[in-house]
């Protein structure tokens, strides 16, 4: 069940609903994490920025997002603890890993992986190409809906 009116806090004054096309946003550093939350709504996706796993579990069971976004830090092991949580959460969210530094990374728990040399733009790029794939689908469903015309295999009588 989605709820519209969940509202987490992105700061003191700033709050979004978090819903299919949203983007969770879980950073440590305070400062990056502004700066992230600002570079990923650009994709115009409401953007949720948490700081750690203990603020991921403690979003209702009934909210859902499109997008979890992880930063590696403070370490690999919290980053799957996030990601676990999140596919078991939101089992259709897209996870992006932020930071790794392996060019051959291949981890199906992730979805996508940003080293840290990548630019800001390969971040929102990554985001974008995830979110899409992930609204692929409902979007394919509204543009074709079931057909519910006369079932020709009744008589009329």
């Amino acid at each position: 069940m989605l709820k519209q009116s969940l509202s987490r806090p992105n700061s003191a004054d700033d709050a979004v609903p978090l819903n299919l096309s949203s983007i969770l946003l879980v950073e440590s550093d305070p400062e990056l994490r502004d700066s992230r939350r600002l570079l990923l709504s650009a994709l115009r996706h409401p953007v949720l920025a948490v700081s750690a796993y203990a603020e991921v579990c403690a979003l209702p069971t009934d909210s859902n997002c499109g997008l979890v976004a992880i930063d590696i830090r403070p370490s690999e092991h919290e980053a799957a603890r996030i990601a676990v949580h999140a596919r078991r959460t939101w089992p259709r969210a897209k996870i992006l890993l932020l930071g790794h530094p392996s060019n051959d990374f291949d981890d199906p728990l992730y979805d996508d992986a940003v080293s840290p040399s990548c630019n800001p733009s390969g971040i929102v790029e990554s985001a974008d190409k995830l979110l899409r794939a992930r609204m692929a689908p409902l979007i394919a469903t509204v543009a074709h809906p079931p057909d519910r015309r006369f079932n020709k295999s009744r008589t009329r009588t």
